[in-house]
């Protein structure tokens, strides 16, 4: 060890420092570069990577468990900077420097940038050695870089490598750096248990070069080499001659250094982890070199004010301080130089240096309590009073243009970095004040508000703390966290009355700032070093420079503010520049920067990002963004570019909650580019396989034919002039127009004049292909990235989305133009296959024939394009609210079933069976799967049946009927139900019924299901419940469920009869689907149907006769009309035009309802020209009330019974003149009931007593069955009439009166309700003498039977065949009483 003052134990110089330099033909130790050394780029790939990893992109992947260390890096300086070249080892620079600076500033945005906005850049360093891979992957090092010399040292263990980071600011080659072999040292400085070496290099002052000082922080060692480049191109033996060599005294036993600070000329500043500060020289008042060291120790006495109240903070008892960071001012003269030391406490010092001299304490003042009061007021609340011992004062920085004097009053200018921690967070504030003398005078307070993480407690005590960068010009402040870097503008607002509004309402924005993050997760990237860059540009950009363990170097550099604009429009940071960065550097290989919205402190509003995507989604889809280059070599490479953009967008943007509008209109670019990308490659490959006649190419037809407000226009005077490549930069927003425009060209060029069939067959197959190409690539995308765009998993089907359509804008793939267009080309295209399928083509310009095939292959995709607009197209309209539109949808999707039927179909034509059914397999459609198949079939079967085929054409067509029959089996399998419907139907309408059950017995069960399921087929389904399921009791069912439907008058009596006969049959078998006493009653309600269906027999018979010599049915009808059809037409309109409906269908043998017998039976006339054999007029009334009885009105419907049965009781007392039949004078009993007996009324009520009916039901006298339909609301009271408006039941209601005043009449001149009870008793008399009469004959003809039995031995059945039957005895026919029967 040796005194503060004496020089140090080391060796000195062995040469004169102040000889004159050599030149380099008589310097022996200049460094002579190899002519056969191959030079290295500036920044290898794989720098910083150890040979046996991969180098990429110039990464240094990271050291874990190796301590890392950094000294502070100097100050820049006034001085004139030193070059040094392989010419000369040190030779002045005498040159501009400001224009030395713009050429050294114009390097500095080479390399990768790794991101870039409207404020900053940061681009990777390109200048890094090559030779540091090797080294400083094997071992821990620590680094120091020289922004005033443009050089960066790293020191391991026991070497230094030096190396130039800044083009042209020294001759040493970039590719291979200077390494200098530390000199021996002991085992306990080497030991990797203590810290690295601290290097750092100056320009020294004697030598005129760069020079390297080396301290062991541990020992204390130092060693200085004033020349670098020839101490590492000489021996060991001269290299030990070039350096000097000492040690520094009085450091305690836990005690290391722990920061060098450049204190020139010829000086150092070093900090010891005690808080004690060191100023060591490396030359003696003469000059001559030579170590030397001084502690700088307090001498201010005790006494009144801020200096004398205070032990100085270095004085032995407050050895232990916490340094927070050394500055020194610039050179006064020739010898003085000002150093400010500030303690983490807020202690500051202000020492004057002094060459050679003693060092002198100017002042001591303690800031903390100013910052805090400043900090209060400037946090809004952010900053309170328990926090104030947490007040720690990390780093500060000098403002380069401020002066520090030496005299008493002298002034300086600092920026102070002042942080609060409070547990994982932290509060940063940059302080902008002023020390006078001792006094502290705070300007500006700066608050941090776009970074708060916590600092975390260093690992080792030489790992890279926090610093405070300040280059020139001042306008921006560098904060260099480990991690994280953050700049924060310190223009100051102009003052306006907008902004003074700002200030005083506090909602004026803070100075621009902004946070970046290392990235962390894949690589462990960390700062090591960093300094300034004073205005390399001279152009106003402030910049700093990092060097960062597993990256490299990296620089940032701001940019100044744009022409026009503010510091208050600069001062936001935009969502949409955070996204772009994201966007466009966040997924570059090993970029430095982790641009994940989870790490920083920038808050994202929703709507702002919506916004901000869509407008970053414009910009990439018309080329405007300025990430994208929108012209490079390959069109292609350009457009998957801009596709890559827009899925990073997605990637970013989704990971908020998106509108599904947004997520979208994200996806819908997103496919459009893909479409752009499959169109290019397509005209592309077109014009690679285009003919040297140069035939018509379609694509750049249709975009010239395309309206000018539908593309941005070329301008040929600015190199404009390829059509194809300026749409695609500029228009791929609105590719969904040239879709239709493919077809629609073609249509042009037709009229134009291109009607070859050759050239129109290359133009559709061009058309063909860009739709083709374009809509597949489009829906590919869309199904593959649904999810990705928060669209859902399973919410993509055959590329349409199948949720929601009420929010969405009309989709882009299928406008209504492309709708029409796409179905246009598919027909055409197809057509055309069609009309040159059979047609050879030509070595002289006929039609070639494989482009014909093409054009039928593509047919089948083309449909299924067809099909998939269509389907998008009626979902979007059926979501839209107005009633117009969803008329539109219904109608759309009627006409889209119709036609994807039939474009699926007529790819048979095409001989592509297959294809068709795959299609149909897609959408399930088995009405167009039975279809193609059986024209599939049909066509195979044809082509059999000509003459003349091959054998393996004709073997090649019943493989495929045979494979069609199986196809179809296996479709009850797969489809069930769905498809056998669809198949029986099929065969139903073709009339092939023989077919349905003869080939069912393998799927008898879907036959079956399907007959049940159509009620319209109940006449089939009755049949195969008989033959194939042996169900009676369905079989009944069916019969009487068709008989209710059945309008033929014999085809309901057989329906019914055969439905009586199976209910008979179910009921012998006792099934299970139905009782005893259901299938009773069952066939009780049959026998009803056919009794009322006889009575309609009755009443044809009854008319029949007059029909008979009529030619047509028309004529049937005519005569009806008028022979019967007198009363109803006597000025009763209504009742006459019901009569002539139910008479046609009486005529024409239809089935007439309940009511419609009953108004033909009550309202017909009697026959007077033929014989009524069946006597039907006498009991005609009688019959329609057993019509009203059977159809069982009574239970159902009593208002609809009574209504028709009061008018059955008037129609019938109507029938007959009353009052005719009440003038009997001159007349005897006989004649007057003789009379009354051939009235209809007495032929009724006889025929009810005979029956029994009236025995039960009284019938109902004349007062009873007034004013019965005569009004609405009395119609009303019938279920029949419920639809009836008002105005039909009105003209109705007045018939029906003016049979009500007929009534009356009879009532009043016919006294017929006088007359009533004797009438009705003569009836019942009358019908009970013909009973009794009746039964008198049957007890006669029953002893005739006992008497015929007992003459022949017959049984009492076998006489009852004998006389039901009409059978013979014994060979001889007999009589009723018995007797034998002569011929």
């Amino acid at each position: 060890m040796f005194s503060l003052d004496a020089q140090a134990s080391g060796g000195t110089a062995t040469r004169n420092p102040r000889r004159r330099q050599r030149t380099i033909s008589d310097d022996s130790v200049a460094l002579r570069q190899s002519s056969k050394r191959r030079k290295r780029s500036f920044l290898a790939p794989d720098t910083f990577i150890p040979p046996t990893q991969q180098r990429l992109n110039g990464h240094l992947p990271a050291i874990h468990g190796d301590p890392v260390s950094n000294g502070h890096p100097p100050e820049a300086r006034k001085h004139r900077d030193v070059s040094v070249d392989t010419t000369s080892l040190a030779i002045r620079n005498r040159g501009n420097k400001r224009i030395e600076r713009e050429k050294r500033g114009s390097k500095q945005d080479e390399g990768v940038v790794q991101t870039k906005n409207d404020n900053y850049v940061v681009t990777q360093d390109p200048n890094i050695p090559d030779a540091l891979r090797d080294i400083l992957s094997r071992e821990p090092w620590q680094s120091e870089i020289s922004s005033s010399l443009g050089h960066a040292v790293a020191t391991t263990y026991n070497q230094a490598i030096i190396w130039c980071y800044r083009h042209g600011s020294s001759a040493i080659d970039v590719s291979n750096p200077l390494v200098i072999k530390l000199p021996n040292l002991s085992p306990k400085t080497l030991s990797p248990l203590h810290s690295l070496p601290l290097g750092m290099l100056v320009h020294d002052s004697g030598a005129g070069e760069i020079a390297l000082l080396v301290v062991m922080p541990l020992s204390g060692h130092v060693t200085y080499w004033e020349a670098v480049k020839r101490a590492a191109n000489a021996d060991s033996v001269r290299q030990k001659q070039q350096i000097l060599q000492g040690s520094i005294g009085g450091l305690l036993s836990s005690e290391v250094i722990t920061r060098i600070t450049e204190a020139e000329p010829d000086g150092f500043i070093l900090t010891t982890s005690n808080g004690r500060v060191i100023h060591l020289t490396v030359r003696d008042p003469q000059g001559r070199p030579q170590i030397s060291t001084q502690y700088m120790r307090s001498n201010v006495a005790s006494g009144k004010g801020l200096l004398g109240s205070i032990t100085s903070v270095f004085s032995a008892a407050s050895w232990r301080r916490d340094i927070a960071a050394v500055r020194t001012g610039p050179l006064q003269g020739k010898s003085h130089r000002t150093c400010i030391v500030a303690t983490a406490q807020g202690l500051f010092q202000a020492w004057e240096l002094v060459r050679h001299s003693t060092k002198t304490l100017r002042f001591e003042v303690d800031v903390k309590d100013e910052i805090f009061n400043a900090l209060q007021k400037s946090s809004l609340g952010r900053v309170t009073e328990d926090m104030k011992s947490d007040i720690l004062i990390t780093d500060f920085a000098l403002f380069p243009k401020s002066e520090i004097t030496h005299e008493e009053h002298s002034s300086h200018r600092l920026l102070v970095l002042a942080s609060i921690q409070r547990g994982r967070t932290g509060i940063y504030n940059l302080v902008d004040l002023s020390l006078r003398n001792g006094s502290v005078e705070i300007d500006v307070v700066h608050p941090i508000t776009c970074y708060s993480e916590g600092q975390h407690p260093a690992e080792h005590w030489n790992s890279f703390k926090t610093q405070l960068l300040l280059p020139e010009p001042t306008q921006t402040a560098f904060v260099i966290f480990d991690k994280s870097v953050v700049l924060v503008s310190l223009a100051r607002i102009e003052e306006s009355p907008s902004s003074q509004i700002q200030i005083e309402s506090h909602t004026l924005p803070d100075p621009f700032q902004d946070a970046l993050y290392l990235r962390q997760h894949d690589h462990d990237y960390h700062v090591v070093g960093c300094c300034s860059e004073d205005n390399l540009t001279g152009l106003g950009k402030a910049t700093c420079t990092l060097l960062v363990h597993g990256f490299g170097m990296a620089r940032i550099t701001t940019l100044p503010i744009k022409e026009g604009q503010s510091a208050l429009e600069r001062s936001t940071v935009t969502v949409r520049s955070k996204m772009e960065q994201a966007i466009f550097y966040g997924e570059m290989p090993y970029n430095l920067l982790d641009f994940d919205p989870g790490r920083s402190q920038f808050e994202i509003d929703g709507t702002e990002l919506e916004a901000a995507a869509l407008e970053i989604n414009d910009s990439i889809m018309s080329s405007s963004s300025p990430y994208i280059p929108a012209i490079t070599p390959s069109m292609e490479h350009q457009l998957r570019l801009r596709a890559t953009a827009l899925a990073e967008l997605n990637n970013f943007a989704t990971r908020w909650p998106l509108k599904l509008a947004t997520r979208w209109q994200l996806l819908w670019s997103a496919e459009k580019m893909s479409a752009a990308i499959a169109i290019w490659k397509t005209y592309n490959a077109q014009l690679s396989l285009r003919n040297q006649e140069r035939e018509t190419t379609l694509l750049p037809e249709l975009l010239d034919m395309m309206n000018a407000k539908y593309k941005v226009e070329n301008r040929p005077e600015r190199g404009e002039t390829d059509i194809v490549r300026h749409y695609l930069i500029h228009d791929v927003w609105r590719i969904e127009l040239v879709i239709p425009w493919a077809e629609r060209a073609v249509e042009e060029l037709y009229k134009e004049g291109i009607q070859d069939p050759a050239k129109q067959l290359s133009l559709i197959n061009q058309a063909v292909d860009i739709q083709i190409r374009s809509m597949e690539a489009a829906f590919a995308f869309r199904t593959a990235n649904a999810e990705a765009y928060g669209l859902g998993k399973d919410m993509i089907e055959d590329g349409i989305y199948q949720g929601r359509y009420e929010s969405l804008p009309e989709p882009w793939t299928s406008i209504i133009e492309t709708v029409t267009n796409v179905k246009r080309l598919t027909d055409v295209s197809r057509q055309m296959a069609l009309n040159h399928a059979d047609t050879p083509g030509s070595e002289d310009g006929g039609v070639d024939f494989e482009i014909v095939q093409k054009v039928a292959a593509d047919n089948p995709r083309l449909v299924h394009i067809c099909c998939q607009v269509y389907d998008e197209r009626c979902r979007w309209l059926k979501a839209q609210p107005d009633a117009q539109t969803k008329a539109e949808a219904d109608a759309l999707t009627r006409a889209y079933h119709q036609i994807r039927r039939d474009l699926i179909v007529q790819i048979a034509d095409l001989e592509m069976p297959d294809e068709g059914i795959k299609l149909a397999e897609r959408y399930r459609d088995m009405q167009a799967l039975v279809d193609v198949i059986e024209r599939s079939t049909s066509q195979a079967l044809d082509r059999l049946a000509e003459p003349g085929l091959s054998e393996s054409d004709e073997l090649d067509y019943r493989i495929q009927v045979e494979s069609n029959r199986e196809r179809m089996e296996s479709y009850f399998t797969t489809y069930g139900s769905e498809w056998a419907d669809v198949l029986y139907s099929n065969t139903i309408s073709h009339g092939t019924i023989a077919d349905l059950f003869d080939n069912a017995s393998d799927f008898q069960k879907f036959l079956t299901l399907y007959l049940r399921g159509k009620p319209e087929y109940n006449k089939l389904s009755w049949i195969n419940e008989v033959l194939a399921e042996h169900n009676f009791a369905k079989a009944a069912d069916d019969l009487m469920a068709a008989q209710k439907q059945e309008c033929s008058l014999w085809s309901k009596k057989i329906e019914l009869s055969m439905g009586k006969l199976a209910l008979l049959a179910a009921k012998e078998q006792e099934i299970p689907q139905i009782k005893s006493d259901i299938a009773a009653r069952m066939i009780r309600r049959a026998d009803r149907r056919i009794e009322i269906i006889d009575i309609q027999d009755q009443i044809h018979a009854y008319i029949q006769p007059s029909l008979v010599q009529a030619l047509d049915e028309d004529a049937k009808f005519k005569i009806a009309i008028e022979e019967f059809g007198l009363y109803a037409t006597k000025a009763m309109p209504t009742l006459r035009i019901i009569f002539e409906q139910n008479m046609a269908k009486l005529v024409s043998r239809q089935v007439l309802d309940t009511e419609d017998i009953i108004d033909i039976i009550t309202l017909i006339n009697d026959n007077t020209q033929h014989v009524d054999e069946l006597g039907f007029s006498h009991q005609r009334f009688f019959l329609a009330l057993k019509v009203l009885t059977l159809s069982g009105l009574g239970k159902l419907d009593p208002g609809r019974h009574e209504l028709h049965e009061k008018i059955i009781w008037r129609r019938c007392i109507l029938n007959d003149d009353w009052e005719v039949l009440n003038q009997t004078e001159a007349k005897d009993d006989e004649a007057v009931a003789r009379e009354t007996r051939a009235t209809a009324l007495f032929q009724t009520l006889k025929a009810g007593f005979e029956d029994g009916t009236f025995d039960i039901i009284q019938p109902k006298p004349p007062s009873a069955i007034l004013t019965a339909g005569t009004t609405v609301a009395s119609l009303r009271t019938s279920s029949r009439y419920v639809n009836t408006s008002d105005s039909a039941l009105k003209a109705l209601a007045q018939d029906l009166e003016k049979e009500d005043r007929r009534l009356e009449d009879a009532l009043e001149r016919g006294r017929l309700e006088m007359r009533w009870n004797g009438i009705v008793e003569a009836a019942k008399a009358s019908a009970r003498a013909d009973a009794d009469r009746h039964g008198v004959e049957m007890a006669q003809m029953e002893m005739v039977k006992r008497k015929v039995a007992a003459r022949l031995g017959l049984g009492d059945s076998e006489v009852e065949d004998v006389y039901t039957n009409g059978h013979v005895h014994g060979g001889v026919p007999m009589d009723e009483q018995g007797d034998t029967l002569m011929d």
